[in-house]
């Protein structure tokens, strides 16, 4: 090999980690902050173990992350936290153990016993464009996105979701804990299987379906008053009940409805085993 192809090779060899490479930050360190850039329609996500995402607009067009490590009286663990920027997106994740990593879009997490998690927990106070997507996630913890995302997907799993004046789709999903869904633009899918779920969109765009689930928990749906759908519901101990006229379409009864409300379209699917469906107009 001459030397210039050593070179090249070189160059190319340092270059390529590069790229979605994951940086770690805030080990030694109780509050950790990280302040960038994410263009209008990117993603921002942020991935938790246990503890709050909590989403808010920034003030100067910038994204603004605090983390604050908090502990329950024992041993703090080693938490550190991992950035991933790839194709104009940002991921931060919150690490436990050095098992796990964070990805674009997503985290790979791994159990180790010798890091207890559930002796701490990490707040994320995130301020972000209005014009971003946004992804919140955790999973012992509430997460809340208001007042910004073209898309948003909220979840977790011991916790609640709250979203407020989304500006475009909404994916929220719990198991253990409520779903509150007030946007001013749809479409919105929302599950969970201990708690209520309640979607409010003043506004719908596109033609995507959309899906309600619960378990033990009410169903309340509030879409504009000019709407088409093609419907199903299902409850097991609970009623039905519409402020649209429906078009009846196969097997009808107190806990089963399909049908066409208007001039049909998109499909709207509501579920729940424990609990009443409402459709109503915003």
């Amino acid at each position: 090999m001459n030397r210039t192809t050593l070179l090249a090779g070189l160059a190319i060899a340092l270059a390529a980690p590069v790229a979605g490479a994951q940086q770690q930050y805030g080990r030694d360190s109780n509050v950790w902050r990280w302040d960038g850039r994410v263009d209008a329609g990117r993603w921002m996500h942020i991935f938790n173990i246990n503890g709050q995402v909590d989403f808010a607009p920034s003030a100067d067009n910038m994204v603004h992350v605090v983390a604050e490590k908090r502990s329950n009286g024992r041993e703090m663990d080693d938490i550190h936290f991992e950035v991933v920027q790839e194709g104009g997106n940002v991921t931060i994740c919150a690490i436990w153990n050095d098992n796990s990593r964070c990805e674009d879009g997503g985290m790979e997490q791994y159990r180790n016993n010798d890091h207890n998690e559930t002796h701490s927990s990490v707040r994320f106070t995130v301020q972000v464009p209005r014009t971003v997507r946004v992804g919140a996630h955790s999973v012992n913890g509430g997460v809340s996105v208001r007042d910004v995302g073209t898309e948003v997907r909220a979840n977790t799993v011991n916790g609640g979701v709250v979203v407020r004046n989304a500006l475009g789709p909404v994916r929220a999903t719990t198991v253990n804990g409520g779903v509150d869904v007030n946007t001013s633009k749809g479409p919105v899918t929302a599950t969970t299987v201990n708690g209520n779920v309640d979607a409010r969109m003043a506004s719908l765009s596109g033609d995507d379906d959309m899906d309600f689930k619960t378990v033990n928990g009410s169903v309340a749906i509030y879409v504009p008053a000019q709407f088409d759908a093609k419907f199903r519901f299902d409850t097991v101990h609970g009623g039905i009940d519409s402020d649209f006229p429906m078009t009846l379409s196969g097997k009808w009864g107190p806990r089963h409805a399909s049908g066409t409300i208007g001039n049909g379209g998109r499909d709207l699917r509501a579920s729940s085993v424990n609990g009443s469906i409402e459709l109503r107009r915003q």
